[in-house]
């Protein structure tokens, strides 16, 4: 059933696109396969512990194309090992003809929070999601189903956007904390159903610092209902909110396109409401990362991320939450070899993760990342 209305929704974006006078008459399709191999120490997963492990391939398929002069419409549908399909993104960008040249997105997406939240994990110059986006944002990244419009703003030699959106609430559902997600759901209420409306927000500012280089620095804000807790006065559960904060820059240097050098770092803050009577939640994460690629097809990094988290526990018979801090470090080394750009790239990463509450382990993964179609399978 559900293959089938994956397949009628294709269907009909094909047969749509094609009503109005495009650019092209036919969407670009591309499909992304991501296999990898891995290895490591942590005994949290015994079953693999310092054994050579096949993971579950990823399979994405990427439909996009122009609706006409103005409008677009993308389309992503992934697979991830055994699960069934699911449309991971679906939406329409309208490019130009709006008052003050504005650009407007409706639909669900990876939200533009940051640098690499909207960009698939197959693009990354690394392997592993950074660990603040880990556990702020989960493993498929801040999604939500948004309407949000942008502008640029005349800063003279910078370009500068400001862009904000409204989205439908679903962006930090499944980070609720289990405790006041079981208190909704003993009363009868569906969180996802009564959520209110999240927002979000953006400003960015890029300049040329030199001939062959630029640099751009971010802000991103976004606020959404994150779980329930329990009204005092009726049995209706108040809305708990948490506010994500956090800044951004990125430096190029690309004297000639067979080399460039990347520098790019993010913090974030995320508060959380725990009730009227309960102390907020402050949480708090960045990482930094350095990229060198060379001859074009070769490239050479490494990465440092942190992450302090904050969760509630409540214990049956108490009134109080108990608040447990965990503090992890994660440190990477990374190469990547594209030996024809347009079609594959294969990745070789080691990592040392160092929780403060038990003891560090290293992992290993090898990467294999091949493209069908004009949709690249890593960044340049």
């Amino acid at each position: 059933m559900r293959n089938g209305i994956l397949f009628l929704c294709l269907l009909i974006f094909c047969l749509g696109s094609s009503l109005y006078a495009q650019t092209s008459v036919n969407p670009d399709i591309s499909a992304i396969g991501d296999f990898r191999v891995f290895s490591h120490d942590d005994e949290s997963r015994a079953d693999e512990v310092e054994k050579l492990n096949l993971a579950d391939p990823e399979i994405e398929l990427n439909i996009g194309g122009y609706l006409n002069p103005y409008a677009r419409a993308d389309l992503v549908v992934g697979w991830h090992g055994e699960h069934n399909a699911e449309i991971e993104e679906a939406y329409a960008t309208i490019l130009r003809g709006l008052p003050l040249n504005a650009n407007l997105r409706v639909g669900k997406y990876l939200l533009e929070y940051g640098r690499l939240n909207p960009v698939h994990p197959h693009a990354y110059s690394f392997i592993k999601r950074p660990l603040p986006h880990e556990l702020f944002f989960g493993e498929e990244g801040l999604s939500d189903m948004a309407v949000r419009t942008s502008f640029a703003i005349p800063t003279g030699d910078a370009f500068t956007e400001l862009m904000a959106g409204l989205l439908k609430g679903d962006a930090l559902a499944a980070h609720e904390h289990e405790d006041a997600e079981h208190e909704g759901e003993e009363h009868g209420h569906e969180g996802e159903d009564k959520r209110d409306l999240g927002f979000f927000g953006r400003l960015t500012a890029s300049m040329a610092v030199s001939e062959t280089s630029e640099l751009a620095i971010g802000g991103s804000v976004l606020n959404a209902v994150h779980g329930f807790a329990e009204d005092e006065i009726d049995d209706t559960p108040d809305q708990l909110r948490s506010w994500i904060i956090g800044g951004d820059v990125k430096y190029k240097y690309k004297p000639s396109k067979f080399k460039s050098l990347l520098l790019e770092a993010e913090m974030i803050m995320r508060q959380s409401e725990l009730g009227e009577d309960d102390e907020n939640l402050n949480s708090y994460g960045a990482y930094g990362y350095i990229d060198y690629r060379f001859n074009q097809i070769y490239n050479v990094g490494g990465i440092v991320e942190w992450a302090r988290v904050e969760e509630a526990h409540h214990h049956e018979g108490e009134d109080e939450h108990e608040i447990e801090e965990h503090d992890t470090k994660r440190f990477g080394l990374f190469v990547g070899f594209a030996p024809l750009e347009e079609t594959s790239m294969v990745r070789l990463a080691g990592h040392w993760t160092d929780p403060e509450e038990s003891d560090g382990f290293w992992e290993l993964s090898l990467q294999l990342v091949i493209s069908l179609g004009p949709h690249k399978p890593h960044n340049f």
